[in-house]
């Protein structure tokens, strides 16, 4: 997941990022939204190797780079967070829909 992110308001410019059709290919036909959250795991994963990888540079440099260490940091806790608040709509719909009567 590759955006912008500002110091401000981060989840809005992830929020933003997200709406943005140019942001990521448009959804198939085919497409389920299995595939579309294994997605968004995998992004969310990448984002947390990065600031694995930043911290790890971080302790072994040189040059410290506390900022971008801080931010690559922030970005990964924004995304987690993301993640969870759409894994917990996607449960609390799946059982709205399982509570209604046929």
């Amino acid at each position: 997941m590759k955006a912008n992110f500002n110091t401000v308001a981060p989840h809005l410019t992830l929020q933003r990022a997200l709406q943005k059709p140019a942001a990521s290919p448009p959804a198939k036909a085919g497409e389920s939204l299995g595939n579309t959250f294994e997605k968004m795991l995998q992004d969310v994963n990448q984002v947390q190797m990065e600031a694995e990888e930043k911290q790890a540079e971080f302790l072994t440099s040189k040059n410290k780079d506390i900022h971008g260490t801080m931010v690559a940091m922030e970005k990964a806790d924004v995304s987690l967070k993301l993640l969870l608040q759409v894994r917990n709509k996607l449960t609390s719909a799946y059982e709205e829909v399982m509570r209604m009567q046929v």
